[in-house]
């Protein structure tokens, strides 16, 4: 029988896919940015993908549309417990798409902190923390 311990190293990350996202850059232009979703071994999403994130999700592969360039666009690090990493904690990256005095700003933030993970490697459900990280010209 496997002690708490071997079980728990027995959860792996995984790649997951990336979601093409409209991202409202802080001059107003919109621009195409890849959210990265990470998912554990048995499926679960990790990344707190949430349903104001997904309101601007891009079905495109369309190589025309502007992409964001070297600067690094407004984001939130989800900071979650897991027990099975040397620190505890697990950062996810979920980018914010919204200006800057856009409401759903605010309301997509307030969405990350209330998500609530299913996988079984992070405990507890809730983030521990959220940093909010502005953007970047680079």
């Amino acid at each position: 029988m496997p002690t708490s311990a071997q079980k728990i190293k027995a959860f792996k990350t995984v790649r997951g896919r990336d979601l093409k996202i409209r991202y409202t850059q802080d001059n107003l232009e919109d621009s195409l940015v890849s959210q990265r979703q990470y998912y554990d071994e048995g499926g679960n999403q990790l990344t707190p993908v949430t349903p104001l994130l997904l309101a601007r999700q891009v079905a495109t592969n369309n190589p025309t549309i502007d992409r964001l360039g070297n600067a690094e666009p407004r984001y939130i690090s989800a900071c979650f417990g897991s027990p099975q990493n040397k620190s505890g904690e697990s950062n996810f990256k979920v980018i914010v798409p919204y200006a800057p005095g856009d409401n759903r700003q605010a309301e997509q933030i307030k969405e990350v902190g209330e998500y609530t993970s299913f996988s079984p490697s992070v405990e507890p459900r809730l983030p521990l923390q959220l940093t909010y990280h502005g953007e970047n010209q680079g």
